[in-house]
C-alpha cells in the first residue's frame, strides 16, 4: 500500500471511533452543541478522505449521515434512538469497509446498494421520505427524464438534487463566473453545458454576452447547493428528485485476461499461411513466447504439454495453444488471502523516542571504554587495577541497559482508554435491547498497559460488561420495589498498583447469592455436599470462575452458558494475572482483574527438579517452606500438607512432569506454595532458586503442542530456563 493509503486506513479508524463516541454524548443529551460538531466534525473529514480515494459509496454513505446530521443541527429534526441506531450501523459499516480495504483496497461487491439502503434508512429516521420525483418530475425539471442512461450511471439510483442555472445575460458586468460556479457544487454528478437560444453568426457574437444555460445534478442535499448559488437565487432552480435505477441491469460480459488473449493470438499466428521458412520461423518465435506467458503466470509445469505438442504437426500445436488459453489462464484469479495479518501500527510520543536515543548515544559512549581495557589487558596491567576497571563499565553499562529497557518498555504502553473505548457502545446497545436503563461511568482511562495486556484485556472485559447487564442488572420494576433507582449504575475503573494494573467491573445489581453458587457446583457433580458447606462466602463466589458453573437459569446469546467466566479467568491468568470476585445479594457485585504492567519482562520464582530450572510466575507464589516428611498426610494416591490451619492438597513437579523419583535421602521437602485461581496448592520441588526477571519466549512449531509449558528463557548465566502453565499441569 502507498503511505498515503496506509495514513488513510489509520486516520479513518480514529475518525470512525470519535464519531461513535461523539454519538453516544449526543444521544445521552440532544443539547450537546459540543457533541453534534464533534460528530459533524468526524464525518466531513472522512467523507474528504474517501472522495480522495475515489469511494463513491462509502462518501454518499457518509454524506448521507451528514445530511441527517444537519437536519438534527438545524431543528428540522430530534435525536431519536433509530437515528442514532442508523447513525451507528453507518458507523459500523464504514469500520468493517476500513478492515477491508487494508487487505483488497476495494470496497466490498454490493456497497454501492449499501449505501443505498443506508441513505433510506436514514430518510426514514428522520421522520418522512425525501422530496420525489415519484410518479412524475417537477416542473421546470423535464430534462431529467430526457437524460441518456450513460448521464444517469453515476446519480443511478440515488436521491440528488437537480439544478437549473440560467444566468443572466449581463451576468459577466456582474463578477459572476457561471462556468466557475457550476465547478465549485459539491458532490458533482453531472453536468450539462448548453446554448440558451440559437448561435449567432460568428460575426454578431458579442463575448460579453453570456448565452448559455447550465444543467447539473448533485449528491449534496439541497440546502448545501442553495448556500452555493445564494448570490443569484433569480437565476437558479433546485429541486430533489430520484433517479431511479435500472430495472434489469446489463450484466456485463466477464473481461477476458490478458495471458488469455495473448495465447489465443499465438494460435492464430501460427495458422496463418507461408512458405516452410517462414513457418517455422514463426514456429519457433511462438514456442518463445508462450513459454515465457507460461513463466509469467507461473504455469510452468505446463511446459512439458507444450513441448510433446511442439513435437507433432502444427495442427496438434495449435489445438494445445487453445487448450492452454483455456485453461487455468482463462479462469479469473482468484483474490490471493493476506499472507500474514496487516502490519501493526503503534504510535509513540516524541519525548519517549527521544529518550530511547539519547540512552542509545549513552551505551555508545559506555562501549568505548571496552577496548581500552581490553587494551590494557594485554599491555599486563594488573589484575587489581584490571578488575576495578571492569567493575566501573559494567556498572555504567549495566545502569545504560535498566534504563533502556525501561525505555522500550514504555514505548509499548498504551493507555486503557483503548479497550474502554468500545464499552459505551456495548452498554448502549446491550441495555436497549434489554430494556434495562444503564448508566456507564468509567475512570482510569489514562491509566497505562502494555499492548499486549490490552489485547488479552479486551474480550474478558466485554464478557464481564455483557454479563453485569445480563444478570446483574435488574429489570426497571424490580429496582422500583427493591427501592433502587430505575437507572442502574455500571462502573469500570483503572488504576496502577504495586507495579501492576487493576481493572475493576462493579454494578449497583441483584449480586450473587453463594449458597446458590453452592447448590449448583453440588447438582453438577463439581462438589460434594460437604465440600460446599465447608467453603466460606469467598471461596463459593469464585466457583462461578470454574467450567460449565452459571447460576442464570436461562441460556441467552449474551451468557448464561457457564463458559464465559472460566475463560475470563484464563485469560487473565495467561497474562499472568488474577481474577477476584466480591458481592453482596441485593447490593451489587465486583470483579477485580489484577495484572502485570507489562508481558515482555515476566517475573518468575525458579525452582530446580531432577536437574533443571523451571520458573513459576510470581503472581501465583505465595510462599516457600520446608516441611517434614511426618507432616505430608497420605489418602491412597493422594497427598496434603496442612498450612495455616488449612488443609491443602500437595503435588510433586517430577511426577506432573514424568521425571523419575529422587531416591535420595531427604530430612523434608521443599514445597513451593501457590494459588491458582483462589485454590491454594502446595507443590514438591528439588530446591528453591533465586526469583529472576526474564524475556518469555513462547514455545514455537511442534512444541507449542506442549501446553503445560509458558516458554523459555535465557539466564545471565547462559542456563536455559523453562516456564510452566501450573494450571495446564494440574
Amino acid at each position: 500500500m502507498s503511505a498515503l493509503f496506509e495514513q488513510f486506513v489509520l486516520e479513518s479508524r480514529e475518525l470512525l471511533e470519535a464519531a461513535g463516541a461523539a454519538l453516544l454524548r449526543l444521544e445521552r443529551d440532544p443539547t450537546d452543541k459540543a457533541a453534534i460538531n464533534d460528530l459533524f466534525r468526524a464525518l466531513h473529514t472522512l467523507k474528504g478522505a474517501t472522495a480522495l480515494f475515489d469511494m463513491a459509496p462509502f462518501t454518499r454513505m457518509v454524506h448521507a449521515g451528514e445530511d441527517a446530521l444537519m437536519a438534527v443541527r438545524d431543528g428540522r429534526a430530534s435525536m431519536s434512538g433509530e437515528l442514532a441506531d442508523r447513525l451507528l450501523e453507518l458507523l459500523d459499516i464504514g469500520a468493517a469497509w476500513v478492515d477491508g480495504l487494508e487487505f483488497s483496497q476495494s470496497l466490498p461487491d454490493g456497497a454501492d446498494a449499501r449505501a443505498q439502503e443506508q441513505e433510506a434508512g436514514l430518510r426514514a429516521a428522520l421522520g418522512g421520505p425525501a422530496e420525489a420525483a415519484g410518479g412524475g418530475t417537477p416542473a421546470g425539471f423535464a430534462w431529467v427524464d430526457e437524460l441518456t442512461e450513460t448521464d444517469r450511471a453515476k446519480a443511478s439510483g440515488r436521491t440528488v438534487t437537480a439544478i437549473a442555472y440560467d444566468p443572466a445575460e449581463d451576468c459577466f458586468f456582474a463578477g459572476d463566473d457561471p462556468l466557475d460556479l457550476c465547478r465549485r457544487i459539491p458532490d458533482l454528478l453531472l453536468l450539462r453545458i448548453e446554448s440558451a437560444g440559437a448561435w449567432p453568426p460568428l460575426t454578431d457574437l458579442d463575448p460579453y454576452r453570456c448565452t448559455l444555460r447550465f444543467r447539473a445534478l448533485s449528491g449534496a442535499p439541497k440546502d448545501e447547493v442553495t448556500r452555493l448559488f445564494r448570490g443569484v437565487p433569480d437565476q437558479v432552480s433546485l429541486a430533489t428528485v430520484v433517479i431511479p435505477a435500472p430495472a434489469e441491469p446489463a450484466v456485463p460480459a466477464a473481461p477476458i485476461r490478458l495471458a488469455t488473449a495473448m495465447l489465443r493470438e499465438q494460435s492464430r499466428i501460427l495458422g496463418l499461411p507461408g512458405s516452410d521458412e517462414e513457418s517455422a520461423a514463426r514456429r519457433a518465435a511462438v514456442l518463445r513466447a508462450v513459454r515465457n506467458i507460461l513463466t509469467a503466470e507461473g504455469r510452468d509445469s505446463e511446459g512439458v504439454v507444450l513441448d510433446r505438442a511442439a513435437e507433432g504437426p502444427t495442427d496438434a500445436l495449435i489445438r494445445c495453444l487453445v487448450s492452454l488459453a483455456d485453461g487455468p489462464a482463462a479462469a479469473p484469479a482468484e483474490p490471493a488471502a493476506p499472507a500474514a495479518l496487516a502490519r501493526r501500527a503503534l504510535r509513540v510520543d516524541a519525548e519517549r523516542m527521544d529518550r530511547l536515543m539519547a540512552l542509545v548515544g549513552e551505551l555508545v559512549v559506555a562501549k568505548g571504554s571496552l577496548p581500552y581495557l581490553a587494551r590494557e589487558a594485554q599491555e599486563g596491567r594488573s589484575a587489581d587495577a584490571l578488575a576495578q576497571g571492569i567493575k566501573e563499565a559494567h556498572g555504567r553499562i549495566d545502569s545504560i541497559v535498566g534504563d533502556l529497557q525501561d525505555a522500550v518498555l514504555r514505548l509499548r504502553l498504551l493507555p486503557l482508554s483503548r479497550v474502554f473505548d468500545p464499552l459505551p457502545r456495548l452498554v448502549r446497545d446491550t441495555a436497549r435491547r434489554l430494556g434495562k436503563p444503564v448508566e456507564l461511568h468509567l475512570s482510569g482511562g489514562e491509566t497505562e498497559a502494555d499492548k499486549d495486556i490490552l489485547d488479552i484485556l479486551g474480550e474478558p472485559l466485554l464478557h464481564l460488561v455483557r454479563n453485569a447487564l445480563d444478570h446483574g442488572v435488574e429489570p426497571p420494576e424490580r429496582r422500583r420495589a427493591a427501592g433502587k433507582p430505575e437507572v442502574a449504575a455500571l462502573r469500570v475503573q483503572a488504576f496502577q498498583d504495586s507495579g501492576g494494573v487493576v481493572v475493576e467491573v462493579s454494578d449497583d445489581g441483584a449480586g450473587i447469592d453463594a449458597a446458590a453458587v453452592r447448590r449448583k457446583a453440588v447438582a453438577q457433580g463439581t462438589l460434594t455436599a460437604e465440600q460446599a458447606a465447608a467453603l466460606t462466602e469467598a471461596e463459593a463466589l469464585r466457583l462461578i470462575l470454574l467450567p460449565g458453573l452459571s447460576t442464570s437459569d436461562t441460556v441467552s446469546d449474551l451468557s448464561g452458558r457457564g463458559v464465559g467466566m472460566d475463560a475470563v479467568r484464563g485469560a487473565v491468568e495467561q497474562a499472568g494475572g488474577r481474577v477476584d470476585v466480591a458481592s453482596t445479594p441485593g447490593v451489587g457485585t465486583r470483579f477485580r482483574l489484577i495484572l502485570p504492567l507489562t508481558m515482555m519482562v515476566t517475573r518468575l520464582v525458579t525452582v530446580e527438579t531432577a536437574g533443571a530450572l523451571y520458573g513459576f510466575p510470581v503472581t501465583l507464589v505465595t510462599g516457600m517452606q520446608r516441611v517434614p516428611h511426618g507432616a505430608i498426610r497420605r489418602m491412597k494416591h493422594a497427598e496434603s500438607v496442612v498450612v495455616q490451619d488449612a488443609v491443602v492438597p500437595l503435588l510433586r513437579l517430577r511426577r506432573l512432569l514424568n521425571l523419575p523419583e529422587d531416591e535420595r535421602e531427604r530430612s523434608g521437602e521443599a514445597v513451593l506454595l501457590l494459588d491458582l485461581g483462589g485454590q491454594p496448592m502446595a507443590l514438591v520441588v528439588d530446591a528453591f532458586r533465586e526469583r529472576a526477571e526474564v524475556v518469555l519466549k513462547p514455545m514455537t512449531g511442534l512444541l507449542a503442542r506442549l501446553r503445560g509449558y509458558a516458554g523459555t528463557a535465557v539466564l545471565g548465566d547462559g542456563r536455559l530456563l523453562l516456564a510452566l502453565n501450573l494450571r495446564e499441569l494440574v
